[in-house]
């Protein structure tokens, strides 16, 4: 989704916009295919090193996608959709598939045009840690101001009941797109249920970046809390054409970027783990190990993280790697 999770954000600037010029493609333009991708060297945890303008992928702190848990709050009033019906442009960005369309959104007292959707499989957001077979953003750009970016996030289950009609109606037009940067034009769709269910479901809210190139922060989501129905059919057409496109799940918000923790993995300024009492997800950095040899007497003072390689105190020594999670001990 070249754009994706551009989102509900009238606080977003022009510097955090920086590069999404696929998002300004003027209407019978050529699709342009997408340079990054989801596998690899072209993939998400070597997108700082495509172009200098991608380095808050590797250095954000209030990255998305998320696992959306209890500390996620639900969104305190509902956008206002209106979509009529039209003819639409479907297209194949070679990194998602995007619908060309046209309407109006009014959230938190400013009015938003409906640019495109776009879709992901699987979901990029986790619903306390469950994914989703499918995911679609509704992009949005401010009318006052164009920098105000705006995105609905539309999450998708497999289901034997009554499949989404506007999903639906994608499946006869497929197959006319699955070569990347190829267009096909789509006489109407139905957007009443997706419109309904976004008004009147549960909305999960909360701000973070661009979950492609250039990972832009800053950026408000809304997250549908419950999903709509996805037939077996239109999924598998959909995700023959898509395949991958998920963006991995980023930290904690305000904790540090997953890329740098990568790089300290297996060293001394390793980060470990927090035991899990009051606070989920949270990190702390890890201490150099200690060892404590057979027979001898543990001495502190320990600190919370620390690992130890702990020994028997009798017969032939063995050893295991132990994590102070608890100090109730005297120094």
């Amino acid at each position: 989704m070249l754009f994706k999770y551009l989102a509900l954000a009238s606080t977003a600037s022009a510097t955090c916009l920086h590069g999404l010029t696929k998002f300004k493609r003027a209407e019978g333009e050529e699709v342009k295919v997408g340079t990054f991708g989801y596998t690899a060297t072209n993939g998400p945890l070597n997108w700082a090193s495509l172009d200098p303008a991608n380095e808050a992928c590797k250095t954000g702190k209030q990255q998305s996608p998320i696992n959306i848990d209890d500390s996620i709050a639900l969104a305190t009033e509902a956008p206002i959709l209106d979509i009529p019906e039209q003819k639409v442009e479907f297209e194949n960005l070679g990194t998602t598939v995007e619908v060309i369309v046209n309407g109006t959104t009014k959230f938190a007292g400013t009015d938003f045009r409906l640019k495109q959707f776009h879709v992901h499989t699987p979901s990029e957001h986790r619903i306390g840690e469950e994914y989703f077979p499918l995911e679609v953003h509704m992009v949005h750009e401010g009318v006052s101001n164009p920098n105000s970016l705006a995105v609905i996030s539309v999450l998708f289950q497999m289901s034997t009941g009554t499949p989404s009609p506007l999903i639906k109606g994608l499946l006869p037009h497929v197959a006319a797109i699955a070569t990347p940067g190829t267009k096909t034009e789509i006489e109407s769709l139905d957007f009443a249920e997706l419109i309904n269910h976004v008004q009147t479901t549960p909305l999960f809210q909360y701000t973070g970046s661009l979950t492609t190139p250039p990972c832009a922060e800053g950026l408000t989501f809304l997250v549908t809390k419950e999903p709509l129905n996805l037939d077996v059919e239109t999924y598998n057409a959909l995700k023959g054409v898509v395949k991958f496109n998920s963006r991995y799940t980023q930290n904690v918000l305000g904790e540090e970027n997953m890329i740098a923790i990568a790089e300290k993995s297996g060293t001394e300024q390793a980060v470990m783990p927090k035991e899990k009492v009051g606070e989920k997800n949270a990190t702390t950095t890890a201490t150099p190990t200690e060892t404590v040899a057979a027979g001898a007497e543990a001495k502190g003072p320990f600190t919370k993280g620390q690992t130890l390689v702990i020994t028997e105190i009798q017969g032939t020594p063995t050893s295991m790697v132990g994590v102070v999670v608890k100090r109730d001990w005297k120094a």
